[in-house]
Order: structure tokens, then sequence, then C-alpha cells
């Protein structure tokens, strides 16, 4: 049975940047949207639901917007998107014709904080995944970690060495991952989609990845690099309320949404 969600609890990526009309994600949007809005008619009506429930986690859900369809998927707790989709119409009977049609939604306790940037790329690689999972697309893991990947831990690496041990259960709840520690080094593993597990490990001074499970060559390379680096972003979304008495590295700033920061000034 469809959830039926409460308009309500929506978001737009306008209200999220704290932008008002003007936002420079909401183009990268629209673009995500035009990509959909082709996809879908090449999609049989079974094969969606099975799909984005079994394979990709999600659900469908109903918004009572007059959609045909709302695809829903949560990436950690508390930050929820919702892919609002209207097929064209021909303008039968008594109604207009209109186009088809795709709106972005957002949810969750959590989800104002997260960057409209990261927001929008999760947006982005999911469709480009319900894409590869029709088309049967498959995409190997590379053996060592990509550039984008090397230079986003460098990056981010700093705000780790405030994490105390203590809080580390608390980050994987955040993260809606499993932790496991040793004297050494500890580890959070975390599945954004069933059967593609990522580890995120840290010795205490490095931070690095493994990609494992079932369906791991099922998503492209560079997804899975995006993968991992929101994993590290919502790292510093923690590390940044958790340490407020802290003097944080620019990064960790630029991990939150403008209207977090603007809240928090």
């Amino acid at each position: 049975m469809d959830m039926i969600i409460d308009k309500k609890q929506l978001k737009t990526v306008q209200q999220i940047d704290g932008t008002g009309i003007q936002t420079p994600h909401k183009g990268e949007l629209n673009t995500i949207g035009d990509f959909v809005k082709e996809l879908m008619p090449r999609i049989p009506d079974g094969d969606i639901r099975r799909v984005v429930e079994q394979e990709m986690g999600g659900s469908i859900d109903e918004i009572d917007f007059g959609e045909t369809l709302t695809m829903s998927f949560e990436y950690f707790p508390g930050v929820r998107i919702h892919v609002v989709y209207f097929e064209p119409d021909d303008g039968e009977g008594d109604d207009m014709a209109a186009d088809a049609d795709v709106k972005f939604f957002f949810s969750g306790d959590n989800v104002t904080m997260v960057s409209s940037e990261d927001l929008a790329s999760f947006a982005d690689l999911t469709m480009d995944y319900l894409q590869d999972l029709v088309l049967g697309n498959h995409s190997p893991v590379p053996e060592a970690p990509s550039d984008l990947l090397q230079r986003a831990i460098l990056q981010r690496i700093e705000p780790f060495s405030f994490l105390k041990r203590q809080d580390l259960p608390a980050l994987a709840a955040f993260l809606g991952g499993k932790l496991s520690a040793t004297n050494l080094e500890w580890q959070i593993t975390k599945s954004y989609f069933p059967g593609i597990t990522i580890t995120l490990r840290h010795d205490g001074k490095q931070l690095s990845f493994d990609f494992s499970g079932a369906n791991v060559d099922r998503i492209n390379s560079h997804a899975k690099d995006e993968l991992a680096i929101f994993m590290i972003n919502h790292c510093l979304r923690f590390i940044g309320t958790t340490y407020t008495a802290l003097q944080m590295p620019a990064i960790v700033n630029q991990a939150f949404s403008f209207s977090h920061l603007r809240g928090k000034s």
C-alpha cells in the first residue's frame, strides 16, 4: 500500500537553500527532471515499483498533487528525497492537455541541514542508478581510489580529529550505519541501496573506503565516489553540530545548507 505523505513535511530546494525564488541548484534539478521525463516512459509499468522498492530500497508514495507516482528514498535517517512524476496528459475529456513534469521535494528532521548541492547530487545519481538497473548496466569496482575521492578525503580529513570515541555510536546512528571498533581503528558500514555496502575506515590518521555487496557493480564508479563523499560530508555535519565549542575548519560549514548556517548566526 502506498504511503500518503503530509505535504506540510515537504521542503523545496529553495527553502533548504534559504534563498527564496533563486537558488543555484534549481537549474540542476530541472535538468535531472528532464532526464526523468525521458526515462519514465521507457520503463514498463509493472517494473517501476519492483525496481524502486526491491532493487533500490525506496518506496512508491502518494503526495496527492495529482501525480502519476512519487518515488521516495532515504539516504540518512531524517534525510529523504521525493521524486514526483506527472505523466503527459493528452487532454481527453474535459481536461486540458499537459506535458510531462517532474518535481523534487525533501523531508525529514535532518534534511534542512544538508547542503542543496548534496541533495541535488543525490537526486542525480539516484535517477542514474534507476536507469542503470532498468538497462542492466554494470560498472566494475575500481582497484584504487579515484583522484576525486582522494582529493575529497584530503580536504575533509582534519575535522575527524575532533571525534571522541564515546561519540562514535551516535555518529553511526546519525549516518544510519553500523559501527565496529578496535584499539587501532574504527569503521562504519552503510548501505544506501540494497546490495551496495560502503565501509568508512579511520585509523586515527587516515580515512579510507571499501565498496562491496552483490550489486556493487550495478552502479557507476562516479556514483560510488559520490556516495562515499556524501558519507564524509554527513560525518562533518555530525562533528559540526556535536562539538559546537570548537573552532571548525571552513570545510565543515560547506557541508551545511545556507538555511542551517543562517539559523546559527
